[in-house]
């Protein structure tokens, strides 16, 4: 019987989930947090604070900046010592943070912090969006979307996919808040089902996740959830790529240049589900996250998850948990594959923050590269179908025309060609940067339209007005 996975490509990586049996541990606070304003996709949000406010845990400090764009809340009490750029993880210093000295922990009223359980779901969708918006939850699978805006798609939805891969390798923090807060997850894809009308529910987790299977299979019998399932995917990377998990739960495509909305689904993260159920059932904002903390070559009583609070600095979490390890040579915000090589140890967590992965010497050195075979092991992995040997050369040529043809704005990024090249190539770095300048030609043309096609719009209604 042929396993449930997606049509095209993929590649078949090492678990190494080592944190994997590591229960989350509460992260204590540091004396400092700086909250940055770009921890969405979008417009970067806008401080609604001064320097010398003082502020309580869960208190809106930014409001947001467009309509792609998120609240920030503080996610300590204290005071507001200053608001300026601050460096992130690649050393750049061009996003606002909030600084703000930690004085206590004094939560704002209306917070539920405890544990019990809230099954009963609000009837109103509007104000499930509200509650959602009003409490910054964005995308925690790796695009931070602002989730209310991705809950009120255009188009009816048939599914809601609720990913709970997690298929990068080393990082185990969503398989923990699988095992220790798997009703809060179902109930929190029950609210998003609501939201979105009434569609089907289904919850795609990875083989080698058997406990999680069953945890949240167990948890939506006994809730009585009738429209929701669990559904055990076949372990592949990058299974958890929206359109590559739209393939594999429903057989359905999501066509070049179209939303998964477009092919009528929605997918959210397990994570973001626990935050929906917080920011709905006990008005918490997104002001904490778990993140594992791992490596190759990190001993395995040194690994752990840990649930922090958004602005710590990724210095602090690293001394707590016992210091970089000497054999480190680099360290990784997120999973191998692809995740941002940290530059800066002082940049701080935001609500996306997934991990800190130390790898050694032998797992990050670059082969030397020698000329393509032409194997074309690199398009039988590409899980979006394209031809990364070809975009590879249209890009050293400098082909934009060429490239957007061969649809290099479809490319996720996800690595699986570099992996799986016989020659060592660097593939994605060369793609990467081509396919950032092709889809700046395609916004401008696209802007360039929209500004011709008003100002036909604008004369046409002077005519008009003129003839009266």
């Amino acid at each position: 019987m042929a396993k449930i996975t997606f049509a095209i490509g993929g590649i078949h990586p090492s678990d190494s989930k080592i944190s994997k049996n590591c229960a989350i541990e509460v992260l204590p606070l540091p004396q400092t947090v700086y909250i940055s304003m770009a921890q969405h996709l979008g417009a970067p949000a806008k401080p609604v604070v001064a320097v010398g406010d003082k502020v309580k845990v869960g208190q809106v400090i930014a409001e947001p900046g467009g309509f792609i764009s998120a609240f920030v809340h503080s996610s300590v009490s204290g005071t507001v010592k200053s608001i300026a750029p601050r460096k992130d993880l690649a050393g750049n210093c061009v996003v606002p943070h909030i600084e703000i000295a930690v004085e206590g922990d004094e939560w704002m009223e209306g917070i539920d912090t405890t544990d019990t359980l809230v099954t009963a779901i609000p009837e109103d969708k509007a104000e499930i969006l509200a509650k959602i918006k009003a409490n910054g939850v964005v995308g925690l699978g790796g695009a931070t979307f602002p989730a209310h805006v991705k809950l009120a798609p255009a188009k009816p939805a048939d599914y809601l996919i609720l990913n709970g891969a997690e298929c990068e390798p080393y990082l185990t923090s969503d398989y923990r808040i699988m095992l220790e807060r798997t009703k809060e997850i179902v109930i929190g894809a029950a609210i998003m089902q609501k939201a979105l009308g009434g569609c089907k529910c289904v919850i795609g987790i990875e083989e080698n996740k058997p406990e999680a299977i069953k945890a949240m299979s167990a948890a939506v019998a006994e809730l009585g959830y009738k429209d929701m399932e669990v559904l055990s995917l076949m372990k592949k990377y990058p299974q958890g790529g929206e359109k590559q998990l739209i393939n594999a739960v429903t057989g359905r495509e999501v066509p070049s240049g179209k939303l998964p909305a477009d092919a009528g689904c929605v997918v959210q993260n397990v994570a973001t589900s626990l935050a929906v159920y917080e920011a709905v059932q006990k008005n918490k904002p997104l002001i904490t996250n778990t993140l594992t903390i791992t490596g190759d070559c990190l001993p395995v009583e040194k690994q752990h998850n840990y649930l922090f609070r958004i602005g710590v600095p990724l210095s602090f979490i690293a001394e707590y948990a016992g210091g970089v390890p000497e054999a480190a040579a680099k360290i990784i915000s997120g999973g191998p594959m692809m995740g941002k090589a940290i530059a800066n140890l002082d940049a701080t967590t935001v609500k996306g923050s997934s991990s800190l992965l130390y790898l050694g010497e032998e797992a990050t050195k670059r082969q030397t590269a020698s000329a393509c075979i032409r194997c074309g092991k690199c398009a039988e992995a590409c899980p979006m179908g394209l031809e990364p040997f070809l975009l590879k050369r249209l890009a050293t040529a400098g082909d934009t025309d060429g490239l957007e043809a061969n649809a290099v704005q479809d490319c996720i990024e996800c690595g699986c060609c570099l992996y799986s090249c016989p020659a060592n190539i660097p593939l994605l770095d060369i793609i990467r940067p081509a396919k950032a300048q092709v889809m700046g030609i395609m916004r401008a043309r696209a802007a360039a339209a929209k500004a011709a096609a008003e100002a036909a719009k604008a004369a046409a209604e002077a005519k008009n007005n003129e003839n009266k």
